[in-house]
């Protein structure tokens, strides 16, 4: 039973995400629009359950749904200044990039956790997530500061904020 309840709420909760972005997207309120995306919504978060056999992880709560507009922004502005420093070093001259493969270990212990901090290095330029093994990142790098910023921490921290997640010494990252 407990489930099957799971399970419904997962449906309602993917329905409610997609319709909302649905209606962003259309950014319409006629009468037509919202059945279509109420339908189209309803097929998706009933497919997507289908399709993963189970509804959204366990680890998607509201804070954390809440706080993912606020990643968002935050990851669209690390990746906008990434973006830049690897503009930067392709229109050098002398093309100061020195290739490189580190290893970073990671207090976040979820998986989803540690999914969305690979997808962030993914995603941020100048940096590959090349595997994850238990806690550990091995991350390609374009430039020797691109594996500073790495250790730095700040996406991990990003990604704990995301989540509600403390480190080792028990400090909620901010």
């Amino acid at each position: 039973m407990q489930q099957g309840t799971r399970s419904s709420t997962g449906k309602t909760l993917g329905f409610i995400l997609l319709f909302i972005f649905w209606l962003i997207l259309s950014a319409s309120l006629m009468a037509a629009d919202l059945v279509l995306g109420a339908i189209s919504s309803a097929v998706a978060a009933c497919f997507a359950v289908l399709a993963l056999g189970r509804a959204l992880d366990n680890g998607f709560t509201l804070p954390v749904l809440l706080r993912l507009p606020f990643f968002g922004a935050a990851l669209v502005w690390e990746i906008i200044k990434a973006n830049i420093d690897v503009a930067m070093i392709i229109l050098n001259p002398h093309l100061p990039i020195d290739p490189r493969v580190t290893s970073y270990r990671t207090f976040l212990r979820g998986d989803l956790q540690k999914t969305f901090f690979a997808d962030s290095i993914t995603l941020t330029p100048g940096t590959v997530t090349l595997e994850v093994d238990g806690d550990i990142l091995r991350v390609h790098c374009l430039a020797a500061h691109h594996e500073e910023g790495l250790h730095e921490g700040r996406l991990e921290r990003m990604v704990a904020w995301l989540f509600g997640v403390c480190n080792q010494e028990g400090i909620t990252s901010r």
